[in-house]
């Protein structure tokens, strides 16, 4: 589910809504921030009750980045309000562990810290949900690795899969600080780590690399934040089984070199593909010398300076598409050009 932000708002109305009111002290203690809300069945499955949730507040804190929100309603159930802890995640059993925030520009996936004994900086499932589901929303929170600084919204991931985009990254704690783990909304926010314990984690451990994948009818491109992938269709670039470049050609490499010109660091890796027809050798052969082809007519069409180039062929290798149809033949004949983008390697 994909959930647009807004405004901080001063009422917990939206995110109380079938789950119960917050208490009436609520607005003597301080207004209740809410970014964005979203609504999802328990364990991600329609036979389930209701789990209604919010997202409160991203802040920055001293060593990290902490992330308030609050969920309720029948489903919230701490067996059900989000995916159990994986062999391939460092969290111990019972960790509210599914909230990250999705740095969309960076492309940097940002979840909860793992402090020095091994265990999330967040709340558990049971500070968050009870066996039956809670009437009043409860609030949770984790810590995240420290954002960029001039990130100044954010796009936040709960449980499976919900997101809240253009939420407010702000400087300011929501208060007053409550004296318990399990807080209801409206009677405080839990209280954070200290200081000391935030610097002891490990950031690297919680930031995720991603990737953004666009494609057009001759090229498709994958980008993360410090690399560029552009796969080019062969038929594009040469005639069927030749490595002689087409008239047509041109065009479509002056784009890529373009984007090498903008944003390419350092060495430049072009790799040729064949489909599987015809011998290993012949397509070893020809995949190598259409690399060869399109790094001599980049060299020529790149203006940047300092950029090393490198050709080579894994001849059908490394097949993207099903080698049995035409239109799969089609996607295994390519040249895709890799390079660094600046960013740390």
């Amino acid at each position: 589910m994909r959930i647009r932000g807004g405004a901080l708002a001063v009422a917990a109305a939206v995110l109380a809504a079938g789950v119960g009111a917050p208490p009436a002290s609520a607005a003597s203690e301080g207004a209740i921030p809410i970014a964005g809300t979203f609504v999802y069945n328990g364990s991600n499955d329609t036979g389930n009750p209701v789990i209604h949730g919010a997202v409160n507040a991203v802040v920055r804190v001293p060593g990290g980045t902490a992330v308030f929100y609050s969920i309720g309603g029948p489903g919230a159930n701490p067996s059900a309000v989000m995916p159990s802890v994986g062999l391939s995640t460092p969290y111990q059993a019972g960790a509210a562990w599914s909230v990250a925030v999705v740095d969309t520009k960076g492309l940097k996936l940002y979840l909860p810290l793992v402090s020095s004994d091994q265990k999330c900086l967040c709340s558990t499932v049971s500070d968050i949900s009870d066996y039956g589901g809670t009437k009043t929303p409860r609030v949770g929170w984790a810590v995240l690795p420290e954002l960029p600084a001039g990130l100044t919204s954010v796009t936040v991931q709960f449980g499976y899969g919900n997101l809240v985009v253009d939420v407010p990254v702000t400087d300011t704690l929501p208060a007053p600080t409550a004296g318990s783990s399990t807080v209801e909304l409206g009677k405080g926010w839990p209280k954070l780590p200290d200081k000391a314990t935030l610097q002891q984690a490990d950031p690297a451990k919680s930031i995720r690399s991603l990737a953004s994948n666009v494609a057009d009818p001759t090229t498709s491109t994958k980008t993360t934040s410090d690399s560029t992938a552009i796969s080019v269709d062969a038929d594009v670039l040469f005639d069927y089984g030749k490595a002689d470049l087409t008239a047509k050609a041109q065009g479509t490499l002056r784009k890529v070199a373009a984007q090498l010109s903008a944003k390419g660091d350092g060495q430049v890796s072009i790799v040729g593909y064949t489909d599987n027809t015809g011998s290993n050798s012949f397509n070893q052969d020809l995949s190598e010398r259409r690399a060869r082809s399109v790094q001599k007519a980049l060299q020529q069409l790149v203006t940047k300076k300092g950029l090393s180039f490198t050709a080579s062929g894994k001849g059908e290798q490394d097949p993207v598409a099903d080698n049995s149809t035409a239109e799969g033949r089609q996607l295994n004949r390519r040249v895709t050009i890799t390079f660094h983008t600046g960013g740390a390697r």
